[in-house]
């Protein structure tokens, strides 16, 4: 436990001011800082110790007192290692509301699993859940980790939501030569930084940080939480030595790990060709290699070569018929290389919450790498995981942000492309055939383009009957039949297509007198939660731009006349609009409603956050109107 008694040296070494107050009591907890926190950083000192290239240290204690369920996650102690990163020891201690030591774990009473199928050289994961028979509690992880390589390195997460800190120390220790760079975010903390020999110490504190909130649907909390990035200059990995100083810098380095995973045979190059020898030009070349791609290849999770950095050969995805997100994007990139159509491996962050990048601060932010085909007017951008993307989508893992690409001369940053409402539309149509009791039958078809054809495939497309059903009804928020059938389209296609068939014993919502009382529609054509407050702080964020075309067409029997149908309506704001339209026709007792949805921007500005919810408001009242039927 040599760990474990450095970190209390040191702390018997921090200022009577500290050492005077008991850590380990919750009572002692000042009322400013319980405020809005679920979790109390009591005291932190985290040390990450750089000895060159290849080697560093990252050795942590962390006191801190879990004060609901709401921050009972901070309970699970969680590990990854691996051949360049590894777990070297950990301890952790409980103690009650009083500060009394209750419970000791060492890394032999953790769990420790393999991970990866063998596909993570060294992968193991080491994990205990600390329970919780009450709060507050507080506990004590103490643990270090030995990295061989620096390529990347931990930073310093200051202070998230709804935490406070009442002491915390970040300190970096490195020689001149490697050295690292750091790049503050959300705060204008400036470290105290001295030279002992040829090192140079970092070293940050914070002391009695109040607890801040999160509005809902703020978006990611990497926006708002003051956060620091540590990155080297030069680094090593395995036996490939590299610098991150530039980002082109970095890029030339990608590009030399890539260096021998490129090409393919001669026979596999005239395949390829003559697969697309009728093809129109370069876009038409790749999507035929897209598609062939989509239907013979498949995505598997590996991380062996240079910690899951360099990927499997082009030629072994060809053979084998699988590979993860770099040895899809590298074989594609080589077939299209031997067709003459250049393209740019771009390593960019999958997630629907990312980081920023920043231009002044090269590092390693990124998890997924995906292929830019440059076109004179446009751009192609290809997910080469996905079997379902239509060609020259991404989705909303991978739009709207910054990545690396990767050209002949080392790495630029650029842009992906930002989402546009028009490419996820849902378009339903609905014929509702009212009988004479007031029941009904009912036909629906819906047509699914972008992500939220993607949702479905992903949420239900393979899912049995039954589970079908529940997913439109529940997910969907269709009102609930008697009766019900459904369909879909057998194949992903795009444009994707579910169909129903449902009946009802009582179609309308309420009765008073001979007047029946219906809904404009089956379904809520917007649901999206937007809490009210007072001012809004931060940003609204939807989970995408999208738009919803819905027409409902009401037949009614014989004896039925329209009593009264809401009025047209139409809310219009430059980040969202929406219409509503109703005709009847007396002939055929018919009453058609045309309703447009239209989320234009996925992002709202605080500022604008009042007219959103003036937005929802306006919406919510048409769609509670109702359509008033008179019964002969």
């Amino acid at each position: 436990m040599k760990i474990v008694t450095a970190l209390l040296l040191f702390f018997l070494a921090i200022p009577c001011s500290h050492a005077q107050l008991n850590i380990y009591s919750a009572l002692t907890i000042p009322d400013s800082l319980k405020k809005d926190a679920n979790m109390v950083m009591r005291e932190e000192y985290i040390k990450l110790t750089v000895k060159d290239k290849n080697t560093a240290r990252y050795e942590v204690r962390q006191v801190f007192t879990v004060m609901n369920e709401q921050a009972k996650w901070n309970l699970a102690f969680e590990k990854f290692s691996d051949k360049f990163d590894m777990l070297d020891d950990a301890e952790i201690r409980t103690y009650d509301l009083l500060g009394n030591k209750k419970n000791t774990y060492t890394k032999k009473d953790m769990k420790t699993e393999n991970y990866g199928e063998g596909l993570v050289p060294e992968g193991k994961l080491t994990y205990f859940y600390v329970n919780a028979p009450t709060y507050p509690l507080t506990v004590e992880f103490n643990y270090s980790i030995k990295y061989k390589g620096i390529f990347s390195l931990p930073g310093y997460r200051m202070h998230p939501p709804w935490q406070s800190v009442q002491h915390s120390v970040f300190e970096v220790e490195v020689p001149e030569d490697p050295g690292v760079r750091y790049k503050m975010v959300n705060t204008a903390m400036q470290p105290e930084i001295t030279r002992t020999g040829n090192k140079d110490i970092y070293r940050w504190e914070l002391k009695n940080a109040k607890a801040y909130k999160l509005e809902k649907y703020s978006g990611s909390a990497y926006a708002y939480e003051p956060f620091v990035f540590i990155a080297p200059n030069k680094f090593q990995l395995d036996d490939y030595e590299g610098d991150m100083s530039t980002w082109k810098n970095f890029g030339s380095w990608i590009n030399n790990l890539y260096a021998k995973t490129t090409g393919l045979s001669e026979d596999k190059k005239n395949f390829y060709r003559d697969m697309v020898k009728t093809a129109n030009g370069s876009k038409e070349k790749a999507a035929i290699l897209y598609n062939y791609m989509q239907h013979n290849m498949r995505y598997v999770s590996i991380q062996l070569g240079i910690g899951g950095l360099r990927p499997f050969p082009a030629s072994f995805v060809d053979d084998k018929k699988y590979g993860d997100c770099k040895a899809l994007s590298n074989y594609l990139k080589s077939a299209l290389d031997a067709v003459d159509v250049k393209s740019n491996l771009v390593i960019i962050q999958g997630s629907t919450m990312p980081r920023n990048v920043y231009e002044d601060f090269s590092a390693h932010f990124f998890n997924h790498a995906i292929l830019n085909i440059p076109q004179q007017n446009d751009t192609i951008w290809l997910e080469c995981t996905s079997t379902t993307l239509p060609f020259g989508e991404l989705g909303d893992w991978t739009e709207n942000r910054k990545a690396m690409m990767i050209t002949d001369e080392g790495g630029v940053l650029v842009n992906t492309p930002v989402s546009n409402y028009k490419n996820n539309t849902e378009s339903i149509h609905t014929v509702i055939e009212v009988n004479e009791d007031g029941g009904a039958k009912v036909k629906t078809s819906g047509t699914l383009y972008g992500d939220s054809r993607n949702d479905v495939l992903m949420y239900y497309h393979d899912l049995a009957a039954d589970d079908k059903k529940k997913y439109f009804l529940t997910n969907m928020e269709w009102k609930h039949p008697d009766v019900f059938e459904i369909s879909n389209s057998k194949q992903k296609n795009n444009p994707y297509r579910v169909e129903a068939v449902m009946a009802y014993e009582k179609m309308y919502s309420f009765n008073a007198g001979n007047k029946l009382f219906f809904e404009a529609r089956l379904y809520p054509v917007f649901d999206e939660e937007v809490p009210e407050y007072e001012k809004r702080v931060r940003d609204y964020y939807f989970t995408r731009p999208y738009q919803v075309l819905d027409t409902t067409v009401y037949i009614f029997p014989a004896g039925f006349s329209l009593e009264a149908r809401p009025g047209n309506k139409s809310v219009q704001f430059p980040f969202a609009q929406y219409t509503c339209n109703y005709s009847w026709d007396a002939a055929t007792r018919t009453l058609t409603t045309i309703a447009i949805l239209q989320i234009k921007d996925r992002v709202i500005k605080a500022a604008d956050y009042s007219k959103l919810v003036d937005f929802k408001k306006q919406v919510l009242a048409d769609m509670n109107e109702k359509i008033v039927m008179k019964k002969d």
